[in-house]
């Protein structure tokens, strides 16, 4: 309180209006004034973006700021010990709003704590970021390089959608942005972008370009067929994929929403027995009225015909996952049980957690 608040709030107040002129972001340093800073973006930071510069908030500010369009940017202090709850915060802001920063020369990450900070340090902070959200250092580095860019309206962003992207040590194989779901939750409605990479292509690879895209399939722990579309869509170029990922020793996952055998007219699961190794399918409800409201199939009787599908995988495929996006209004346990009655393990996914 080095001057009166009356003063520090008009202050505020003149530099967003400045900023709305100027059609450029706010950096906003809130500190031991969550309240005021809020109420005042609230009514007067419409229309703007900006960030939450070095936050030291609690989780209801930084949902309350990304509830107006502003980054979370996280600083040293996301490493030190006492820092339990900035680190569950950490855990929670999605992709599209985290932002990193070194507040050089202030707040050094530990092992750098006690030091005068500087921009080499970011990747102390980067690093305990990405374990907190059990992503790889490259995965931070892509998702914030991208959110700055964005936000400050600084360098290329990327033009092209990409065929093979990696996240951690798997490569995903983005085949098709078709889809025979509509789901609401689906991010290819809401971005053309998956932890830093855009997947909205201009044009469906052929089985050399994405073969090409893969490289050596021993340098990742597995391949895995998952896009901005249902992979399912192009059968015979997962197949030919597959194989040949297979014959250079790598290991190959789908991830479908379950309509295959609807989408080509025949069982096609035969045809994946010996190059897929795991198939993740789309549950997503525990009744035929759920699922097609949430996910609005182009299908009738779609979810009874992911059930058999499902069931039939079992008899082809080695690994069988379905999974579940956990909205308000589904009921998990029961999904749970359709799970244990079908003999295969129920994964809960995050809404808007992707990738």
């Amino acid at each position: 309180m080095h001057s009166p608040k009356e003063i520090q709030t008009e202050a505020f107040k003149k530099q967003i209006a400045l900023a709305k002129d100027s059609r450029l972001p706010v950096i906003v340093h809130s500190r031991e004034a969550k309240d005021d800073t809020m109420q005042i973006l609230h009514d007067h930071a419409s229309g703007i973006q900006g960030v939450l510069h070095c936050f030291s908030g609690d989780m209801h500010m930084a949902k309350k700021a990304m509830q107006l369009g502003f980054y979370i940017s996280i600083a040293g202090p996301v490493t030190f010990q006492n820092a339990k709850d900035l680190r569950e915060i950490v855990k929670f802001i999605p992709d599209e709003y985290l932002l990193i920063e070194t507040d050089a020369p202030y707040l050094s990450p530990v092992p750098m704590r006690g030091k005068r900070n500087e921009p080499a340090f970011i990747r102390y902070t980067a690093q305990a970021i990405a374990d907190l959200r059990g992503v790889s250092l490259s995965d931070i580095s892509r998702i914030t390089t991208l959110n700055a860019m964005k936000l400050f309206n600084i360098g290329r962003m990327p033009d092209r959608g990409e065929i093979a992207y990696r996240i951690r040590d798997s490569l995903y194989l983005n085949i098709t942005n078709r889809c025979t779901n509509r789901c609401g939750f689906c991010i290819r409605f809401e971005s053309d972008y998956v932890k830093g990479h855009n997947l909205r292509l201009e044009n469906e690879p052929s089985s050399g370009e994405i073969i090409k895209a893969v490289g050596d399939p021993e340098s990742y722990k597995e391949i895995v067929f998952c896009g901005l579309g249902e992979p399912l869509m192009r059968l015979d170029i997962v197949k030919e994929v597959a194989a040949w990922v297979k014959l250079k020793g790598g290991r190959v996952r789908i991830n479908t929403n379950g309509h295959g055998n609807l989408i080509h007219g025949k069982n096609i699961l035969p045809g994946l027995q010996g190059i897929v190794d795991s198939i993740s399918i789309s549950l997503d409800a525990e009744s035929r009225e759920k699922y097609e409201a949430i996910c609005k199939p182009v299908y009738e009787n779609a979810f009874q015909e992911v059930l058999s599908f499902i069931k039939e995988a079992k008899q082809y495929i080695p690994e069988v996952k379905v999974t579940v996006v956990n909205l308000p209004d589904i009921d998990i346990e029961k999904c749970r049980a359709i799970a244990e009655e079908l003999g295969v393990e129920l994964r809960v996914r995050e809404l808007n957690v992707v990738g």
